[in-house]
């Protein structure tokens, strides 16, 4: 079967017609679900076919039909998309209420509406579409309301610029469009419109002309949003608190998220004194109502938006020390559970939107009866180690860790593990110094790898290469390390195969002949490819650590060994895998390998083509193929070993993928 819009050209969209537009040819249900011969269907053109399957009582011919409206779009074109395709779809589709199974083509139409634009439909063409999305903002199932929100936020943006418009448009149909979702009599269109209120107040910010019109209809918005959060519906108020932070940032003109700001340290932008205002005598109430709710599924969201609520106050700290800490402090004591759990998944956003860094308010979260509000609060630690420096981290944090590492759930421990990793990590934290992770995380991370889950030992062994410059001071961690590569879960011991060569790094040469050797052997020889694979991974590494010399002295012997006395050709492969892998980069290092080595390598690939496994011969093929894009090889070995057997192995193969890696392996010397 083709693929669906292969017929199509970058030319235009002519070419494509009819059902054959997707790609396919008519299947035997959807000829029978529609009353016409199905040679017919092969000239149909594609919006009466459309048509067709949305009239057919085959619900599974209306949801594939569906399911392709963006490519019966692409078929039709951007014209007829607009006068045809999205009228017909605003007067019949979206006004179905027939039966349930509507439910599931009003959520395709949702989500198929934002596959048009801007590919097919330019944004400033968009407009005709919001009708239809008002009306499926007014549907009574969830999900179906919830991606018409999604798409009606995506188109908004787009409407402008280049567009061109009767007088008044778009603003006129996007305020009334707000206007009667949030004064509708039943609670579905009210919980739409706090959903869409704060992407058109940042429409009205980026576009609208300056005056006392366009503040006049963002005071409308604002009064509109204080109803929805006031509204006798729970259900409306929850949605109120869940879109209050994106609320919070358009009405003090912020361009990103609370969470984008705090998570990439940029500067808090300036905040206009008139928006500063605004959110000071207008929001704020709002937050501190919803954060007072009687529901505590209303109070779980607007606890949340407290760093929205900080970073629209400019971050100020003689601000948000009045209006954002005592609900932060509220939101700690709840006594739902489910509040003081939300707040501690977005603990490091809120208190990085206050001004000041107060680490103490986590002690509490971390201490909390509930195990999921600790391993939430934990997860924390590493941004606010970044934000707080090295000072309050040992004051505050530092003191919280030894009860967490032994706390009797495992989930806070896997957490705190993979936390401390993280405050390891230079992307994510850079306040920690050496002395500091080897004072503080040293007692943890030895406790941690001999944890009685392997969960808990794999988030520390997967990222302790990124203290592999400290390993040399960790005597426990690495005994630790060496026992593990015998380990009965086989993750763990891929996991220890992929840091043994940055214990040779750590260590010295020396130090792996002495006490890693075998274990590297071991786990190369594994019955687990995944983890036989860690050591070929090891392989540049390793060779740039030792160098050319130890590798053909203490490696290489052993892995020829390993391949002639192999009684499975995995174990050829593997070994052929490595040597291949040894002609990869280590990174950022220079590849380095010596003629020597590289005899050795190559003559090993050669040896592989000629073994009586086709799988074999194709990892020897994909392996000269690296030798040759390496240029390491000599020339004159080029020429008289690797090109003649790749050239003979391409007319003698019978094997097909034999023949295409020679060939990729041959095309590599050009």
């Amino acid at each position: 079967m083709a693929d669906e819009g292969s017929s199509a050209t970058t030319t235009g969209h002519a070419p494509i017609a009819g059902p054959l537009a997707s790609g396919t040819t008519p299947s035997l249900t959807l000829a029978r679900s529609l009353n016409c011969d199905s040679n017919a269907l092969l000239s149909m053109p594609p919006f009466d076919l459309f048509v067709a399957q949305l009239s057919s009582d085959s619900t599974e011919a209306r949801v594939d039909a569906m399911k392709k409206l963006s490519i019966v779009g692409d078929a039709m074109g951007t014209k007829d998309t607009i006068e045809k395709l999205i009228p017909y779809l605003n007067d019949t589709i979206a006004k179905s209420e027939d039966s349930d199974e509507d439910d599931e083509i009003l959520l395709l139409l949702a989500g198929q509406l934002a596959e048009l634009v801007p590919g097919l439909v330019p944004g400033y063409e968009a407009m005709p579409l919001l009708p239809t999305l008002e009306r499926l903002c007014c549907i009574d199932e969830t999900v179906v309301r919830d991606k018409a929100v999604e798409t009606f936020n995506k188109i908004v943006p787009l409407l402008l610029p280049g567009g061109k418009y009767a007088d008044g448009m778009p603003f006129g149909l996007l305020r009334t469009t707000a206007q009667r979702l949030a004064s509708a009599d039943w609670f579905t269109a009210k919980v739409s419109a706090a959903g869409v209120l704060p992407t058109m107040y940042a429409f009205w910010n980026a576009h609208a002309p300056r005056g006392a019109a366009a503040d006049e209809v963002r005071r409308e918005f604002r009064i509109l949003f204080k109803d929805l959060s006031e509204d006798d519906t729970p259900m409306v108020r929850r949605s109120a608190a869940k879109n209050l932070g994106r609320f919070v940032e358009a009405v003090a003109g912020l361009t990103k998220s609370a969470d984008e700001m705090i998570k990439s340290g940029v500067a808090q932008p300036a905040v206009a004194d008139e928006n500063k205002r605004l959110v000071t005598f207008e929001i704020v109430p709002i937050f501190q109502a919803l954060s007072a709710d009687e529901q505590d599924s209303v109070r779980l969201l607007a606890v949340s938006c407290a760093g929205s609520v900080g970073c629209g106050l400019a971050r100020e700290p003689s601000v948000t020390a009045d209006v954002v800490l005592p609900v932060v402090r509220g939101g700690c004591a709840d006594l739902s559970w489910r509040v003081r759990h939300n707040l501690s998944k977005a603990f490091a956003t809120v208190t990085g939107s206050l001004g000041f860094v107060g680490p103490k308010h986590i002690a509490r979260q971390t201490e909390d009866s509930e195990a999921e509000v600790r391993a939430a609060a934990v997860e924390n630690i590493a941004r606010m180690a970044q934000l707080g420096g090295a000072d309050l981290f040992q004051a505050h944090i530092a003191p919280l860790l030894p009860a967490l590492a032994d706390d009797l759930v495992m989930e806070v421990r896997s957490k705190l593990a993979q936390t401390l990793m993280d405050c390891c990590d230079p992307s994510i934290c850079t306040a920690l110094t050496d002395e500091i992770i080897l004072q503080e995380f040293r007692p943890l991370l030895e406790n941690f790898l001999n944890d009685e889950f392997a969960e808990v030992q794999l988030h520390i062994l997967s990222k302790l290469s990124r203290v592999s410059h400290l390993l040399g001071q960790m005597d426990v961690v690495v005994n630790s390390i060496l026992q593990m590569a015998r380990a009965q879960n086989w993750r763990v011991r891929d996991a220890v195969g992929r840091l043994l060569p940055f214990l040779a790094e750590a260590r010295g040469v020396s130090f792996f002949e002495d006490h890693l050797l075998e274990p590297w052997l071991k786990i190369m020889s594994d019955q687990v490819a995944d983890v036989r694979a860690a050591c070929i991974a090891g392989m540049p590494k390793l060779l740039s650590v030792c160098g050319s010399e130890w590798i053909m002295q203490e490696i290489l012997p052993n892995y020829t060994r390993m391949y002639d006395e192999s009684q499975s050709y995995l174990t050829r492969i593997t070994v052929l895998r490595s040597f291949a892998a040894l002609a990869e980069k280590d990174g950022e290092n220079a590849l380095n390998i010596s003629d020597t080595l590289m005899d050795q390598i190559v003559s090993l690939m050669l040896r592989g083509l000629t073994d009586s496994v086709p799988n074999v011969r194709l990892i020897a093929a994909r392996g000269l193929g690296l030798v040759t894009i390496s240029g390491q090889c000599d020339s004159g070995v080029m020429k008289s070993k690797i090109v003649p057997a790749l050239n003979d192995l391409v007319h003698q193969e019978q094997d097909i993928d034999c023949r295409y890696q020679c060939q990729l392996a041959l095309e590599a010397k050009v």
